[in-house]
């Protein structure tokens, strides 16, 4: 003998609830109990149950959503609490869900390390179980020539790396999906291909047969073994504080007031004076879309709003980003030197975002300042 004692095992949970209630309920409570080392390190494999939607804690649904079209046409619509884009997925398609300290050996503790460290990994798996040519595509995709097979969202807060890992297995709507997530030109812009019916693919398409759950649970339990090593999953459920504090979420994350809370009526409502003006930018970095927008008053930023699908770290950065514009000249120079401090903050780190980036956006915000005050009267 060595003396090598092996890692603990991790609690391995399956369930079966639709996207957005998984994600306003179960996903936060597992990620807090972990955080708080009320719960072992957990991989959660979920089978959804119906079809829905969640955008992410830093978007405004009025932006990425139809909304009218999602309310006449009953799809399912609430805002998560972690960063990336919007996402439809339905019925029959799965959740990889990871909850980890970032104190275990080989977990990642920076999104920059963690997409390509874990999605590389899950790539694999899906051509080890499936056969499938699948391949990452950077920053967080798995593709197959092109066409998107798995979509994620990530977030590394209190210690803890929650990597969620979505996996088309059956057939949605694509048409319904297209109507409710109207793609922004800028979001394609570097895609092979532009149209969410041709960008998306499913698992079961892709193999032309039936995917059973026994093969799902084998594609976890290989995703595990390549991306962390051979631990061993121990299935388990949740804890009864756990249970509780999906109540809790879920009375919390699903009220409008959460939903619209990154939206301009709900940050901009309260304080807009006559004479106020909004101006808006909007820039794709490899990470995601920016959506950049001021409050401007007699040329000060009076608030500001920056929404977007990527993943920053911690997600309260996004926060101090925005605070940081109030009442500063609307000029390049004074929200230009803003930008570029703040990226280089080292406690900040927006991976896949340059200050290019949000400069581009401020810049076509300011661009719509500038042809609003030399507009004839």
């Amino acid at each position: 003998m060595n003396g090598t004692t092996a890692p603990a095992p991790w609690r391995y949970v399956v369930g079966n609830h639709n996207y957005a209630d998984f994600s306003t309920s179960i996903s936060p409570a597992v990620e807090r109990a972990v955080a708080e080392r009320i719960a072992p390190p957990t991989v959660l494999l979920n089978v959804f149950d119906g079809d829905s939607i969640t955008v992410g804690v830093n978007e405004d649904p009025n932006q990425v959503l139809d909304l009218p079209f999602c309310r006449s046409s009953n799809v399912l619509a609430r805002r998560r609490v972690s960063s990336g884009g919007a996402i439809y997925a339905g019925s029959g398609s799965a959740f990889l869900a990871l909850y980890l300290p970032v104190d275990l050996p080989g977990v990642p503790d920076t999104a920059a390390a963690a997409f390509p460290a874990v999605l590389g990994h899950v790539a694999e798996a899906l051509r080890e179980v499936f056969g499938l040519a699948a391949s990452y595509r950077p920053l967080n995709d798995v593709e197959i020539d092109g066409r998107k097979l798995v979509a994620t969202s990530m977030k590394i807060e209190s210690g803890v790396l929650t990597f969620r890992i979505l996996l088309n297995v059956k057939a949605i709507d694509t048409a319904v999906a297209a109507r409710a997530m109207p793609m922004a030109p800028e979001k394609v812009k570097d895609k092979k291909l532009k149209d969410l019916g041709s960008r998306y693919t499913y698992l079961e398409q892709e193999l032309g047969r039936a995917v059973s759950e026994t093969e799902l649970r084998a594609w976890v339990q290989a995703c595990v073994r390549r991306a962390f090593g051979d631990i061993a999953l121990a299935p388990g459920e949740l804890g009864e504080t756990e249970r509780a504090y999906a109540q809790q979420y879920a009375s919390e994350l699903i009220d409008d007031a959460w939903f619209h809370e990154k939206s301009e009526a709900t940050r901009y409502g309260p304080i807009t004076q006559s004479g106020d003006r909004i101006v808006r930018g909007r820039e794709k970095a490899p990470a995601g879309l920016i959506w950049l927008s001021l409050l401007v008053r007699d040329g000060v930023v009076q608030r500001a709003i920056v929404n977007g699908d990527w993943h920053p770290r911690p997600l309260r950065s996004v926060a101090w980003l925005e605070d940081g514009f109030a009442g500063l000249a609307a000029t390049r120079e004074a929200c230009g030197a803003h930008i570029e401090a703040f990226l280089a903050r080292e406690d900040v780190e927006f991976a896949g975002v340059e200050p290019a980036h949000l400069l581009t956006a401020l810049d076509k915000a300011l661009g719509e300042l500038a042809h609003v005050e030399g507009a004839p009267a």
